[in-house]
């Protein structure tokens, strides 16, 4: 279950005290410090636990998290954690490394020696926390990472997770602990893949790769799902296999590609139908927009999928049934 603290609700005296004793027990004990005043500290923090795995997410003004080499000593199990920046620009300093964040940058650090990460003016940023050993990665590849930028421009995985975290912490999914358990394992294993292509995958680094590869191009298809040249080929190249091996994986978790596309794209289209602020775009200009360019096949492919046309649909005449699963 998510717990969603606001700062604002707090009378202005206890803010400090009270953040830091939310983040100390259920996040990990770290100091804080706000700058220019701590009484006028504006932050939204929202976390959710899954088994052994730990999601935040926290919009706040300027304000610095130290993990002190005193609290270092102290007795834990030793975590890792992804921070994937959202707004904003954040500064994390481990282990000799500076990581500076822009929106879509991510980074590494973990709890096993010290770290400041720095909030310069409004930040959002989404936090996965996992147990190091849960990561199942040589140490020797891992150390490497930490306080190091890890961007769309230096890992080729690194859209796709970024993407990932921020659409999972913007749904309700973590409400629900049957649907948080259900993603912690694939979100392990995609953070697992990311820094084993950053650290350069070989032996056993290697499995995280194909371990989530079902999860990252799914991810990819809903961030790609308007445009129209959304092909396996495509697909397959970005995430640097071949094709026949993207089928192949996908068969074996029950996954049909073209069926994947088409249906998502189908329920968009549905969607945008009955939106009252796009009434005036025609059913065709609906379908193209969501990559179903002739009008004569949208309209076949949505009765199959609804029993109803995209106009009656439109009209409020029909109720369209759900999709069938793909």
């Amino acid at each position: 279950m998510a717990l969603t603290l606001r700062i604002a609700d707090i009378p202005a005296g206890d803010r400090v005290e009270f953040l830091h004793d939310a983040v100390r027990n259920h996040v990990l004990p770290v100091e804080m410090t706000f700058t220019p005043d701590p009484a006028d500290i504006r932050v939204d923090l929202r976390v959710s636990q899954a088994g052994p795995v730990n999601f935040s997410s926290a919009r706040s003004s300027a304000n610095a998290l130290h993990r002190t080499p005193a609290l270092v000593r102290r007795d834990h199990v030793p975590q890792v954690f992804l921070a994937v920046q959202v707004a904003g620009t954040t500064i994390v300093e481990q282990a000799g490394s500076q990581a500076v964040l822009r929106p879509g940058d991510m980074t590494i650090y973990d709890s096993t020696r010290p770290y400041t990460v720095q909030n310069r003016g409004e930040t959002e940023l989404h936090y996965f926390r996992v147990p190091r050993n849960a990561l199942a990665l040589p140490q020797r590849r891992l150390d490497p990472l930490l306080g190091v930028r890890i961007g769309a421009d230096t890992n080729p995985l690194a859209a796709a997770v970024s993407s990932f975290f921020t659409t999972l912490a913007r749904t309700s999914a973590l409400d629900r602990p049957d649907a948080a358990d259900t993603v912690a394992v694939p979100s392990v294993q995609l953070v697992r893949a990311l820094l084993a292509v950053h650290a350069g995958a070989d032996g056993p680094a290697a499995e995280p790769l194909d371990a989530s590869l079902t999860l990252r191009v799914q991810q990819y298809v809903r961030d790609h799902l308007h445009e129209r040249d959304l092909t396996a080929a495509r697909i397959a190249a970005a995430q640097h296999v071949s094709v026949r091996h993207l089928y192949a994986t996908l068969a074996r978790e029950g996954v049909s590609l073209h069926a994947s596309i088409q249906q998502q794209r189908l329920e968009e289209c549905r969607r945008d139908l009955r939106d009252p602020r796009l009434a005036h775009l025609a059913v065709a200009t609906i379908g193209s927009r969501w990559g179903i360019v002739a009008p004569s096949h949208f309209g076949r492919l949505f009765k199959a999928a609804y029993g109803t046309t995209p106009n009656e649909w439109r009209r409020g005449g029909a109720r369209a049934v759900d999709a069938p699963d793909a």
